[in-house]
Formats: C-alpha cells, structure tokens, sequence
C-alpha cells in the first residue's frame, strides 16, 4: 500500500492512496484521491510491466461528468508509465482522457531525474464537449526542481518520503507581462514542501520460515553430494567389470591358441589307433 500527500497553494493538500490488486489475473492499481470536493475520485488502473495503463475513473462530485476513461503512456520499454509501483512515474508521462461528457483532455508531464534530483513541468490542455470540441492550451503554473528524500520507519516496515525543492514561478519562466524589472518578490523562486509519502514495504519472512527453508537448502544439497558420490562410484564399478570381462576373454582366446599350436593330437583325432589293431 502507498499513500502520499501533496500540499498545494490553490487549494486543500490532495490525498492519495493506491493499492495493488489483480484485475482478471492483471495487474493492477485501485487509487483514492481526496482533496477539495471537486477532486474525489476512485480509480482502477492496469499495471501492467510492458504496456500503457488504461484507467477508469469515477467522480462523484461531479454530475454532468463522474466517469472518465484515459489512456496513459510512458517512456518506459513498452509504453508503461510506472515499471514498478513503487518506482513511480516515468521521465515523460502522456495521457488522453474523455469523460461522459464528451470533454476530451491531454496531459504531458516532464520528469527528468538523476538520483534524487528531478526537474518537473506540466502542461494541461482542457477540451469542450460536443462533436467538434475545442482545445485550449495552458501550462502549469510554475516547473520545480526537486529532491526526494526517504526515512525508513519501524525498523524497515514501512518507508517516509519527503519531496522538496525550489519553485519556478510560470513569471519568471516567461518574463512576465510588465518585463523582468517588474518582477515583485513574490515571484523570485522559493523553497517548496511538495509530497509527503508514506509506503509499507513488504515483510520479511519469518525466522522459522527462514530456518525452515535454509534446513531444505542443505538438505538439498547433502542429497546432491550423495547422489554424486553413487554415480562416481557406479562409474568405477562398471568400469573395473568392463575391464574385468575384457582381460578374461583375453586369457581364454590366449589359452585356446596355444593348445591348438601345440602340434599334439589324440590317437583319435589322428587315427594311429586303428594302425596299432591292424600291427597286432
């Protein structure tokens, strides 16, 4: 489970929760998202390693548009816009979502990283409804820098992140409409609290369990040893009767050729007995 909450300027800090569960033996992820009324929303999305994530999602605070289906692409292999869940979002998520209203919408976040360090900017284009909707584009209000640190908490059970960093107001970024002397100091960038996340990580098996399994390890591989041992040894059985049979069928054939080269014949087999009856 994962939890995460995002303090905001305009409005009351949005809280989310996400949980994994699996979708028709798909992965998945069903969120919660509260904040001000208008950001209520439950959420089910696939998760899938080498895919977009295809997301439906309902708002029930708002009538004339609670359900929403979008499609959301990453630059991960595959088009996945998280590799894992607790990776989070790739450096360049896309999204495309169109409500029962026929709005239809499009999102394009920048996310760049190294290590903890990242740089984001947003922009969000909003359409009307209708069969020849309008578009409208408009960026986010200001680009981080930011930095994310993590805090483990209950010896490992769970993980504390903190995003922080340095806000870019959209003024600065754009030079403003009374020009760069005009800036007032509301719009010199600033040190920003941005999310607060809280994640369980899984636990860690058992001692017994681990015990247990070690024990089936060495077992294993005492059981493996030993058959090695009997193979060796059937091998040099077979191999000490081969060689055995071969230097007894040597002797025999040995044996047979010399009483045969010998040059001594029976009376029988040479017929002197019947000369020796005929002399008498």
């Amino acid at each position: 489970m994962k939890a995460s909450l995002k303090l905001r300027e305009d409005g009351a800090p949005l809280l989310r929760a996400k949980l994994p569960v699996a979708l028709l033996s798909v992965p998945a992820v069903a969120s919660l998202t509260a904040g001000d009324p208008a950001d209520l929303r439950l959420a089910l999305a696939t998760a899938s390693p080498a895919l977009p994530s295809l997301r439906l999602s309902y708002s029930p605070n708002r009538p004339s548009s609670p359900l929403s289906l979008s499609i959301v692409l990453g630059s991960s292999p595959g088009g996945c816009p998280s590799p894992s869940f607790s990776t989070g979002a790739s450096a360049i998520t896309m999204s495309v979502e169109v409500n029962t209203a026929g709005a239809l919408s499009f999102s394009l976040v920048l996310k760049p990283s190294l290590g903890d360090f990242a740089v984001r900017k947003r922009f969000d284009t909003a359409g009307g409804g209708g069969s020849a909707p309008t578009t409208s584009a408009a960026a986010s209000a200001a680009s981080e820098v930011t930095m994310r640190s993590a805090i483990p908490v209950r010896g490992g059970a769970a993980a504390v992140s903190v995003r922080w960093g340095v806000r870019i107001p959209a003024e600065v970024t754009a030079g403003g409409e009374e020009g760069a002397a005009a800036l007032a100091l509301r719009r010199l960038p600033f040190l920003v609290l941005g999310k607060v996340t809280v994640e369980r990580s899984p636990p860690p098996p058992p001692a017994a369990s681990k015990a247990r399994t070690q024990e089936e390890e060495t077992s294993v591989e005492k059981t493996r040893r030993e058959n090695e041992k009997l193979r060796r040894e059937l091998d040099e059985l077979r191999a000490s009767a081969t060689e055995k049979r071969e230097k007894g069928t040597s002797t025999s054939t040995t044996a047979g050729t010399s009483r045969w080269s010998s040059g001594w014949r029976s009376p029988e087999m040479s017929g002197d007995w019947k000369a020796a009856d005929v002399g008498r």
